[in-house]
């Protein structure tokens, strides 16, 4: 068994250790594949060289070399923002039946986690020991240290209270220490370690901060944007350090016998976006900068180099990971997602979806102001509604990628209508 403690029982890495040490002595000595998800915050395709989204991109070598293993998916969706993101990811299930609508948070007056009779991803593979380490975002009252374990995982190592990066408190399994660096440094290589001492199968669900504010510059080290104080060029430099630390992660992986998916949770903040693209329509928008993410897979199965035109979203992980490890489909949970696999061993193939969707609200009672947004698209057509103004948009992705022109303003008629009554019939219903 590949274990070294490098903490004595009564440390955090201790008892981190002895911790998965436990777990581990459970699993058998040899199976599936094991499975690592990168969830990036706050970093859109804008930002993302192997994209070429945008002509101003920060380099992001890592990010480009794993693409160049794997499978680049262009028309990969997740949520305007992270908590419903991080939900539909870990359940398979849509915000409507999570009733995880829009960012949880302690302030708005309600307490909203993710119920624990939802079944996540972990609780799916019980072959697998299972690790999440950085950002959870799933509670926001009551001990939210413990809610990832009490959930489904084996252990969690995070942060406690608001996103920081040069002090912090670091809680392993519930017990807590200041520290103070750079937190994604100390996250990497806690990373790093984690997967050195764990035997295959394992899981790994690894979300570092970044880049998501406060803005700032990170050690010089870790980027090439010098010292900027305009807010775009200090989110390119903590994307720059997200690519460096996922380099130290990529390092200590075996691609022939691990998966590895690296996905935005939504994109870019509009105060980071740079023209062309339009900066009004990033994070907490409907529009595609703001739900379209990167996405990307590799591993043993996976075509190298290859980039994939369907359409693909966050909750499909769930069964898309079932189907590589070799488990049975879910019975009971897990409806709205749909397995990819086929995808990743044929991308030009035919995929599952002809329409992808989300549905952000506010929790009921809340104090905070969010508005309700649905939006609905094919491979060529979208349809965004506002219940609040009661509006809806059309537009031409084909014709329009940043959505500037809305049809059913600029040109009503007959063909645009049935267009929008088409999208409008496709959007689900759920009991």
């Amino acid at each position: 068994m590949n274990w070294r403690i490098l903490g004595g029982a009564a440390s955090v890495e201790g008892m981190f250790a002895l911790t998965i040490l436990a777990a581990l002595l459970q699993a058998p000595p040899s199976g599936p594949p094991s499975v690592v998800v990168v969830l990036m915050d706050d970093i859109g395709r804008d930002k993302v060289g192997a994209y070429g989204d945008h002509a101003d991109a920060p380099p992001t070598p890592h990010l480009d070399a794993l693409a160049a293993r794997g499978v680049l998916f262009r028309n990969a969706w997740a949520y305007p923002v992270c908590s419903p993101t991080r939900a539909a990811l870990l359940t398979g299930r849509h915000s409507d039946r999570t009733g995880i609508g829009t960012i949880i948070g302690a302030g708005d007056g309600v307490a909203t986690p993710l119920p624990f009779s939802e079944t996540i991803l972990p609780e799916a593979l019980p072959d697998h020991t299972s690790v999440t380490l950085g950002k959870w975002h799933l509670r926001d009252v009551g001990n939210s240290d413990l809610h990832p374990v009490q959930s489904g995982f084996d252990a969690a190592v995070g942060y406690v209270g608001a996103p920081t990066y040069f002090h912090w408190t670091t809680h392993v399994n519930g017990v807590r220490r200041n520290e103070s660096g750079y937190f994604p440094s100390a996250l990497a290589r806690r990373g790093t370690e984690v997967l050195g001492r764990l035997d295959e199968p394992f899981f790994l669900y690894y979300c570092p901060i970044l880049a998501h504010s406060p803005w700032h510059v990170p050690p010089s080290y870790l980027h090439t944007q010098g010292t900027p104080s305009f807010e775009p060029f200090m989110h390119k430099a903590m994307v720059e350090a997200f690519d460096h630390h996922l380099g130290l992660l990529l390092a200590a992986i075996d691609l022939e016998s691990t998966y590895v998916f690296v996905i935005g949770d939504n994109g870019s903040p509009n105060i980071t976006v740079l023209p062309p693209w339009p900066p009004s329509h990033g994070k907490r928008t409907p529009y595609e900068g703001g739900v379209r993410v990167p996405f990307i897979v590799a591993g043993p199965r996976a075509v190298r180099g290859a980039e994939c035109d369907e359409l693909v979203h966050v909750t499909d992980v769930f069964a898309t990971v079932l189907d590589l490890v070799g488990r049975p489909a879910m019975t009971v949970g897990a409806e709205d997602s749909i397995s990819f696999a086929p995808l990743l061993i044929d991308p030009a193939a035919d995929g599952a979806r002809d329409h992808l969707y989300f549905h952000q609200f506010p929790f009921p009672g809340a104090t905070s102001q969010v508005s309700e947004l649905r939006a609905i698209r094919t491979r060529r057509w979208k349809l965004i509604e506002r219940p609040d103004l009661a509006t809806l948009e059309l537009y031409d992705l084909q014709a329009d990628p940043h959505e500037l022109d809305n049809l059913l303003l600029s040109s009503p008629g007959p063909s645009t209508h049935a267009l929008r009554d088409r999208l409008q019939a496709l959007i689900p219903r759920f009991p």
